[in-house]
């Protein structure tokens, strides 16, 4: 190991060690913000899939009401 035992050297070199951690911290951030955006977007993609089935459900349960209604008119 390099001076004081730190890896990578940053003993040697004094302020990188912050340096590093802040440009981290910044690409954590970034990382984060990214897979929090990703989330919405499935979100909203699998509201759009749930609206469009329950549109259909409607539609099936409108048709079947029509079918019973007819039935029991002829009946």
């Amino acid at each position: 190991m390099p001076d004081g035992g730190a890896p990578g050297g940053a003993a040697a070199h004094p302020g990188t060690g912050e340096r590093g951690l802040g440009s981290l911290y910044q690409e954590i951030r970034r990382i984060r913000e990214i897979a929090e955006a990703r989330d919405a977007h499935e979100g909203g993609r699998r509201v759009a899939e749930l609206t469009r089935e329950v549109e259909e459900l409607r539609a099936t349960v409108a048709r079947l009401r029509g079918t019973t209604m007819g039935a029991a008119i002829r009946a």
